[in-house]
């Protein structure tokens, strides 16, 4: 984990997709970090705006900048992971910021895990003014892996994998189920490897109007899902390692597709998951995520 050594031990992974008004503030937040022993890969994925011009015109060094047809963001982060040179991958957002101490923070959890498949390192959540309303929960002995089945608490900024992990297990490529790409692999890593984490906060999620996780469809929206309950259960060691948690994973995929769907006043079908969610796990009745479907089913 060499600071000089010749080839980058990090490779920070950017898919894009017309962001040019905000891809520059996320580089330039990778490119301040504490560790400098890495290369940032833009993985522009057909953007039709101006976004090649802005990277560009950074012209640093550790820019590699590799535009692509239109294909996904799983496609660009698999790409990005094929050209990657470092010994670990992390995948940032165009759209999010690192703070300096990221990869700094990450080499001393490699180093204490005797580099391990996969760590992570915690977030918060800033608004567009970059004002903080939001810090991830502080995790004392918890077993991440166990608790991954309940539902998608990782960002992938905070995720680091080692590059022959990522080589093996790529991110699934369905575009059906875009903006589910990343919980379908967490899971499918938590079921072959340890999660190391840290409690430290090392990035930050911007919250926008224009996230993907905002944008809400109801077809697509329920299809996205739908696969990927099928493919978490259909995976062999999901099913063999969450056992008797399978109907709790798939209860919470209901409530949050029935949570979605209230939200962007879909009532008659976000009832219709609201009672699958139940059904299949009656004790979900208690999820934080029933309260919010009970509001948003009155109020909107």
């Amino acid at each position: 984990m060499d600071n000089n050594k010749a080839l980058p031990f990090f490779s920070i992974i950017m898919p894009t997709y017309n962001r040019a008004n905000l891809i520059i503030d996320s580089i330039k937040t990778a490119i301040a970090q504490d560790y400098q022993n890495f290369e940032i890969i833009v993985v522009d994925d057909g953007s039709t705006d101006n976004t090649e011009e802005v990277v560009l015109s950074l012209n640093h060094p550790k820019i590699i900048y590799h535009k692509k047809k239109n294909e996904e963001r799983a496609v660009a982060r698999n790409t990005g992971t094929q050209l990657a040179k470092g010994d670990y991958v992390t995948f940032f957002d165009s759209d999010d910021y690192l703070y300096p101490n990221h990869l700094s923070e990450a080499v001393k959890l490699i180093h204490k895990h005797q580099n391990p498949e996969m760590i992570y390192l915690a977030y918060n959540v800033m608004d567009i003014n970059k004002k903080i309303i939001k810090e991830q929960h502080i995790y004392r002995n918890t077993d991440f892996n166990k608790k991954l089945i309940n539902g998608n608490y990782l960002s992938c900024n905070g995720v680091l994998l080692r590059r022959d992990v990522a080589l093996q297990h790529p991110f699934n490529t369905n575009r059906t189920l875009s903006a589910s790409e990343d919980y379908d692999l967490w899971l499918r890593l938590a079921a072959r490897y340890t999660i190391h984490y840290s409690n430290v906060i090392t990035s930050s999620i911007l919250n926008h109007d224009a996230r993907s996780v905002f944008v809400v469809k109801e077809k697509p929206l329920i299809a996205r899902i739908l696969l990927l309950i099928e493919t978490c259960t259909n995976d062999s060691l999901v099913k063999k390692i969450y056992k008797g948690k399978l109907d709790t994973f798939v209860s919470k995929c209901y409530l949050y597709l029935a949570l979605h769907l209230a939200m962007s006043k879909h009532k008659r079908t976000a009832l219709t998951y609201f009672f699958k969610g139940i059904k299949e796990h009656p004790l979900s009745i208690f999820d934080i995520r029933v309260y919010g479907i009970i509001k948003c089913l009155i109020i909107y």
